[in-house]
C-alpha cells in the first residue's frame, strides 16, 4: 500500500461482494481491506488508517446499522456507505441519521456508481480536513498576532494612563520628578535625568540614580553629544551602544551601568524644546525602537498638556482612529469569505419572494409580506456591497448625485498637498448626469487616486490629469462588463510619473499590495477604490506604461431619472420565453428555487446540482438545450471549466456564468472560455428574465 493510496474498508459477509469490490477499486489505485463480519471490520476500523468504509447492511450477529452506530460511538468521523441488498426504507432513513455518507443497492450492476460514491465520500473528508487544517492555523496566526496586540495594547494603556497623571500638574519644575519617574517606568529603566532648557543652559530639574549629573550643562554643549543631537534635531533618540558611535557621546553624570542611551525632547506647539529627559541603566538592554515611539508619545503627551487642557480629547480620538483601523482590517479579510456564501443564501430569499410575488392565486396580506421579505433582502445585498467596499465610519448615503461637484471639491483638497511642481489639468463639466453614489466615498476615490498619481511623480513632477466625461462602451478598449447600458459616465485619473510593469498592474488591486515603502502605504487604498465603485455598480480598469505613467478609468451607470430607494422593488415586467435552459449549482436550495422560477417565465428548465453530471447529460443531449446557466464555484469542475468543456461538444450554445461575489469573476478568463454574460447573485425573477432574453437574443 502506496503512503498516498486512500484506504477502503469494505465489510461483507459474502466473499464474491467483498472480491468484487477490491479488484474493482484496486484498478483505480485504491487501497482495499477486506472484512468478513462486523466485529473484523470494526478492529481494522480501531486500529488501522480507513479513509472510506464500504458497509453491508444485512449481516449475521451484528447488522451493519449496528456497526455504523459502534463506529460513530468510537467519535470515528470516517465516511459509510451502506449497501444492501434490500431496498428497506427505514435502513435508508436510519443510516442517513446516524452519520452514512451515502446509501448503495445490490446488486451494484454500474461499478462507475460505486467508484462515484467512493470518490464522493473521500473528497468530503478531504475537504473537511483541509477546513480543520486551516482552521488550527487561522487560530494559531490570530493567537499570535493577539499576543502581540496586547503587548502593545498593554503598553499603550500604560501611556493613557501616565497621560492622565499629567493633567493638572503646574509646571516642569514642580512636576519634573514624577515625570520622569513615568518615563523610566515605561522605559523600565532604573537610572535618568531631566533638564530643563534655559536661554543659556540645561537645569538639572531632577535625577533618579546616583551618577551624579551636572546641576548646569552651559551653552554651546559640545556638538557631539546627545543632548546637542536632540536639540538640533528636535526629536527623541535611542543608541543601543554609545561605545560603538564615532560622532556622539553620553551627557551627564559618571558611572553608568550599561552603554544604551534614550534622549527624549519636550517641546511646545511651535517646537521649541523645553526640557530633556535623558533614560539610561535600562534593565533588558539596550533601548529598541519601541522605546523610541512610547517615549516620544510621552513626551508628545506632556508637550499638549502644557499647551492645552484638550490633550485627552485628542489620545481618546487617536484610540478610536485605532479601533476602526482595526476593524475596517478585520473587515477587508473577512468580506471576500463572507460575500460568496451571503449571497447564495441571499439568492434563495429574493427568488423564494419573487415567486410569491407573480403567483396570481397570492393575495394582498401575504404579498404585503412578501414585500417587506424581498425589501429586506435587497438591504441585506447593499450591505455585503458596503462590507466590500471596506466601509469607513460615516453611514453610506447613496443618492443620485452630481459627481462633477464632488471631483472638483477633492481636486481643491488635492491641489493643497501636492508639491508645486506637479500641475493639475482638470475637465470636469457638469449637467452630464447624475450617479447612484456616496458623495463621501467618492471624495474618497477621487483622492486616494490623485494622492497615489502625486506619489508617482514626486521625485519628477509632472501632470495630473482629470477628465470627466460620457462615452459609449462599445467604443471604449476595455470589457467593463460590470455595466449594461450602452453609455456611462467615465472619470479618468492620469499621471506621468513612474508607471508599472505589467506584474505590477496584475497585483495592483490586491488588498495590501503595495510599491510604497511601510512609512507611506498599507496597500489597502486600491483595495478600497475597487470595493467602492463596485458598490455603485461601477468598474475600475488601468493602463500603466513603465517611465510613463498611468491611467486609472472610473465607470459608472448614468442614474435613472427619478430614481429612489423607495420605489417598489418589484418590477411589473417580466419577459417571458419557451427554450429550453440547463441550470447547474451546487446548492440545492437555489436550484430548486431557479427551476421554479424559470418554469414560471415559460422556459422548460432541467436543473442539476453536480457539474459532472451535467456535463455528461449535455454530453449525451447537446442539441436539447437553447441556453445554459452555471454557477461560478462548484466542486470537481468549476464554472469556467464547465463552460469550456460545454463548448467544446457544442460550440454555439450562450453560456451565463452566475455568482455571488463579483470580484472572484476573472472577466477575461471567463470571455475568453466562451461565457456569454454574468450575473450577480441575488438573482431576482426580473432580472433573470431581462438577461436571459438579451443573451438568447444575441443582445448580450
Amino acid at each position: 500500500m502506496q503512503p498516498t493510496q486512500a484506504v477502503i474498508l469494505t465489510i461483507d459477509d459474502e466473499v464474491l461482494v467483498r472480491k468484487s469490490i477490491k479488484a474493482y477499486l484496486e484498478d483505480y489505485d485504491y487501497a482495499v481491506i477486506e472484512a468478513s463480519d462486523a466485529r473484523e471490520g470494526l478492529q481494522i476500523c480501531r486500529q488501522h488508517r480507513v479513509d472510506v468504509v464500504l458497509l453491508d447492511v444485512r449481516m449475521p450477529e451484528m447488522n451493519g446499522i449496528e456497526v455504523l452506530k459502534e463506529i460513530r460511538n468510537d467519535k470515528n468521523d470516517i465516511p459509510v456507505i451502506m449497501l444492501s441488498g434490500a431496498s428497506n426504507v427505514d435502513d435508508v432513513v436510519t443510516a442517513l441519521r446516524l452519520g452514512a455518507q451515502d446509501y448503495l443497492t445490490k446488486p451494484i450492476i454500474d461499478m462507475s456508481i460505486l467508484k462515484h460514491a467512493v470518490e464522493k465520500a473521500i473528497n468530503h473528508v478531504q475537504l473537511r480536513r483541509e477546513n480543520e487544517l486551516y482552521k488550527d492555523q487561522l487560530e494559531s496566526h490570530v493567537e499570535e498576532k493577539t499576543e502581540k496586540l496586547e503587548v502593545l495594547n498593554c503598553r499603550l494603556r500604560l501611556v493613557v494612563e501616565s497621560a492622565s497623571k499629567f493633567f493638572g500638574f503646574s509646571g516642569l519644575e514642580e512636576s519634573g520628578s514624577m515625570l520622569l519617574e513615568e518615563f523610566a517606568r515605561h522605559m523600565d529603566a532604573s537610572g535618568g535625568s531631566f533638564y530643563k532648557v534655559t536661554n543659556d543652559s540645561l537645569e538639572l530639574v531632577a535625577c533618579l540614580d546616583d551618577t551624579t549629573p551636572p546641576e548646569k550643562l552651559p551653552f554651546p554643549l559640545r556638538y557631539t553629544s546627545v543632548f546637542a543631537y536632540v536639540l538640533d534635531t528636535k526629536e527623541a533618540i535611542v543608541v543601543e551602544d554609545i561605545a560603538t558611535e564615532k560622532h556622539m557621546q553620553p551627557c551627564g553624570g559618571t558611572g553608568y551601568v550599561n552603554t544604551s542611551f534614550a534622549v527624549f525632547p519636550i517641546v511646545d506647539r511651535t517646537k521649541e524644546v523645553l526640557g530633556l529627559i535623558a533614560l539610561h541603566n535600562k534593565k533588558d538592554e539596550p533601548f529598541v525602537p519601541l522605546d523610541r515611539e512610547i517615549g516620544a508619545v510621552l513626551a508628545s503627551c506632556v508637550s499638549e498638556v502644557l499647551q492645552t487642557a484638550s490633550a485627552m480629547k485628542a489620545l481618546k480620538r487617536s484610540e478610536e482612529l485605532m479601533l476602526q483601523a482595526q476593524k475596517r482590517e478585520a473587515i477587508a479579510t473577512l468580506a471576500g469569505g463572507i460575500a460568496y456564501d451571503f449571497n447564495n443564501i441571499l439568492s434563495a430569499i429574493v427568488g423564494y419572494a419573487d415567486l410569491g410575488l407573480f403567483n396570481k392565486s397570492c393575495n394582498e396580506e401575504i404579498r404585503g409580506n412578501l414585500k417587506q421579505i424581498q425589501k429586506a433582502g435587497q438591504r441585506a445585498r447593499e450591505l455585503v456591497r458596503q462590507i466590500l467596499a471596506l466601509s469607513r465610519s460615516e453611514p453610506v448615503k447613496e443618492s443620485p448625485v452630481e459627481l462633477a461637484h464632488t471631483v472638483l471639491e477633492a481636486l481643491d483638497f488635492v491641489r493643497a498637498t501636492i508639491p508645486s511642481s506637479i500641475s493639475i489639468n482638470q475637465n470636469v463639466p457638469q449637467g452630464l448626469g447624475n450617479v447612484i453614489a456616496d458623495p463621501n466615498r467618492m471624495h474618497q476615490v477621487v483622492m486616494n487616486l490623485c494622492t497615489n498619481a502625486a506619489h508617482a511623480m514626486r521625485e519628477t513632477g509632472g501632470v495630473l490629469e482629470v477628465i470627466y466625461e460620457k462615452v459609449a462602451l462599445a467604443s471604449e478598449p476595455f470589457n467593463v462588463y460590470e455595466i449594461r447600458d450602452d453609455y456611462c459616465l467615465r472619470l479618468t485619473i492620469r499621471d506621468t510619473g513612474v508607471g508599472m510593469v505589467e506584474d505590477v498592474v496584475n497585483k495592483i488591486f490586491e488588498p495590501y499590495f503595495t510599491t510604497k515603502g511601510k512609512e507611506d502605504g498599507t496597500g489597502l487604498g486600491l483595495a478600497v477604490v475597487q470595493g467602492i465603485i463596485g458598490s455603485f455598480g461601477g468598474a475600475v480598469r488601468l493602463e500603466s506604461v513603465p517611465h510613463r505613467g498611468s491611467s486609472f478609468y472610473i465607470y459608472l451607470p448614468v442614474a435613472v431619472s427619478g430614481n429612489n430607494g423607495d420605489q417598489d422593488l418589484l418590477e411589473t415586467t417580466l419577459i417571458p420565453g419557451d427554450e429550453r435552459i440547463l441550470f447547474v449549482d451546487d446548492e440545492a436550495t437555489l436550484a430548486e428555487m431557479a427551476e421554479q422560477m424559470l418554469n414560471h417565465l415559460g422556459y422548460k428548465a432541467t436543473v442539476y446540482t453536480d457539474s459532472v453530471e451535467a456535463l455528461e447529460h449535455f454530453r449525451a443531449n447537446p442539441m436539447a438545450y437553447d441556453l445554459i446557466i452555471t454557477d461560478l464555484t462548484m466542486p470537481q469542475l468549476s464554472g469556467v471549466d464547465l463552460s469550456r468543456k460545454l463548448l467544446k461538444i457544442r460550440s454555439d450554445i450562450p453560456i451565463i456564468l452566475h455568482t455571488g461575489y463579483s470580484t472572484m469573476v476573472d472577466a477575461s478568463e471567463a470571455r475568453e472560455a466562451g461565457v456569454s454574460s454574468f450575473m450577480i447573485k441575488p438573482l431576482s425573477m426580473t432580472k433573470v428574465s431581462h438577461q436571459i432574453r438579451d443573451v438568447i437574443e444575441g443582445k448580450s
